[in-house]
């Protein structure tokens, strides 16, 4: 089967992560850390997740003119994603993320975008792929352009929460989003026909088309690390397994246990797995 075309068009960071016993109060210290830093970014996670999955990615995103792009980027060089269409902003640093991860897997994040919210409508240049997957990272207008006349499948995970989805439904095929993301979209998503993933975090997911359920699935069992790339990595496998043809059932099976997986490990990029890993995983559950 030829590999389908995706082009990932988001953000890239580089994650500073400090993992501690628990997550720290308001105005509180936890010492003893472990630090590490990971390649991360929305955008650049479904780009690698997308391309270990099977489908050729493009990413689409801008860096910084700085030392912390190349440690972003290097799993997606490693990884074979196409980067010849990244824009540098001189100006900006690369986008950064601050990630508090504890024992239990939980964690909390805060980010400085910096080239993100630089990367402007007039640097989208036409995009020729199957489908497009995006997220709420870069600046809501370079999406509208890069998605205006598109013709392929248009994914949305309309993470994080932002003022206005409902001018990207119109070209939505599908859009994903949590329980809290889909709470605070409910206005927005009014007369939406299009599918519609809702993530439910251990308990799995839901797909529903035209506002009617048309596939449940919970995630497979796991010892959790890291839960911060799961929900980037179950939008890559969803959109990959639509656009490969899968059914509704069998193609938000195949996200929940890539989900999944992804808790395994520490980080995001780092801990994606591999389409034989996820093969494997659905066989010992069938």
């Amino acid at each position: 089967m030829t590999a389908i075309k995706i082009c990932a068009l988001g953000s890239v960071n580089l994650d500073m992560i400090i993992q501690t016993k628990t997550l720290p109060r308001a105005g509180e210290t936890i010492a003893q850390g472990r630090f590490e830093s990971l390649p991360g970014g929305k955008g650049a996670n479904v780009a690698l997740a997308a391309q270990r999955l099977g489908a050729q990615v493009e990413l689409r995103a801008a860096i910084g003119n700085d030392d912390y792009a190349a440690q972003a980027l290097r799993f997606l060089k490693e990884g074979g994603v196409d980067l010849s269409a990244l824009v540098t902003i001189e100006h900006s640093h690369t986008g950064l993320a601050f990630i508090n991860v504890a024992d239990d897997g939980e964690n909390q994040i805060a980010v400085a975008s910096g080239a993100n919210d630089a990367f402007k409508p007039a640097q989208i240049s036409p995009i020729h792929a199957d489908g497009i997957i995006t997220q709420f990272e870069i600046p809501l207008e370079t999406i509208q352009a890069a998605i205006d006349g598109f013709e392929g499948f248009v994914a949305i995970n309309a993470s994080p929460v932002v003022e206005g989805l409902e001018k990207l439904l119109p070209h939505a095929s599908l859009i994903i989003v949590n329980e809290g993301e889909y709470e605070a979209y409910q206005s927005a998503l009014q007369g939406y026909e299009g599918q519609l993933a809702i993530t439910l975090g251990s308990k799995g997911a839901k797909l529903l088309k035209a506002g009617k359920i048309i596939a449940e699935a919970a995630p497979p069992k796991v010892d959790v690390v890291d839960t911060t790339g799961a929900g980037d990595s179950f939008a890559a496998a969803l959109t990959t397994a639509l656009m490969e043809g899968q059914t509704p059932q069998q193609a938000l099976e195949f996200a929940c246990t890539v989900g999944a997986l992804t808790t395994t490990k520490l980080g995001t990029q780092a801990a994606t797995p591999y389409r034989a890993d996820v093969d494997k995983a659905l066989g010992a559950t069938l």
